[in-house]
């Protein structure tokens, strides 16, 4: 198995110290030590069974190493896309792809309930009132820092470089094929934008278009 990363700076974001996993007798990783850094761009390169997907289930913590360590910065926010998947939802194309904004959305209501508050409230100079849309503020600055106004723009974008039609959009992610469900899927987690991105084979299902696409998006991405 090979490993190709390219660094730009120095910030720990997961340190893997002397991982091995054993499996059926068999010697799978055999203490694997690396780091990766924000913003580095990694390319896991190895033939079949040499355990590729393995490592990145480990890294996105959905398996464990036999020994070793793996090291997580505290505030990382990591994506997997794992190579295979049982996908299923009856939401359409585009409430499964914005369900990436839920964290948004709650500010959303929040800044709903805030401003019906205020606009009941006729004691504009108390304490309450000024704590109130002190809150609305930090609320809506929340908002705005997350991207609550471009959710429309992004949405659309990632849809239509993954390949999906305006048609599309309205759906139901259950009337498409496997490989397009996992369309939808990395749809959502790049729409997350996560400060990890795992993506064990993402071009299995995509056309030329869709990779080359994809291809620019990675480039442009602000995480690992």
């Amino acid at each position: 198995m090979i490993i190709f990363a390219t660094h730009f700076f120095k910030c720990i974001m997961i340190s893997v110290e002397n991982v091995s996993v054993y499996f059926g007798g068999f010697n799978l990783l055999n203490n694997i030590s690396f780091t990766i850094n924000s913003k580095d761009k990694i390319g896991l390169i190895g033939k079949n069974g040499a355990g590729k997907t393995t490592l990145l289930k480990i890294l996105a913590k959905q398996d464990s190493a036999t020994s070793g360590n793996v090291i997580y910065s505290t505030d990382i926010t990591p994506g997997y896309l794992p190579q295979q998947m049982q996908f299923s939802s009856t939401k359409t194309v585009w409430q499964e792809a914005t369900s990436a904004f839920r964290q948004i959305f709650k500010i959303e209501k929040k800044i709903d309930a805030l401003t019906k508050e205020l606009e009941k409230r006729t004691d504009y100079e108390s304490e309450s009132y000024i704590q109130l849309s002190q809150d609305l503020a930090e609320q809506t600055d929340t908002y705005i820092l997350l991207g609550g106004n471009n959710i429309e723009e992004e949405t659309e974008k990632v849809l239509t470089g993954l390949g999906f039609l305006s048609d599309d959009f309205r759906r139901k992610c259950n009337e498409f094929s496997g490989g397009w469900r996992m369309r939808i899927e990395l749809a959502k987690i790049l729409l997350q934008k996560p400060d990890l991105l795992l993506l064990d084979e993402p071009t299995n299902h995509l056309d030329i278009e869709s990779i080359q696409w994809i291809e620019e998006y990675l480039k442009k991405f602000q995480g690992a």
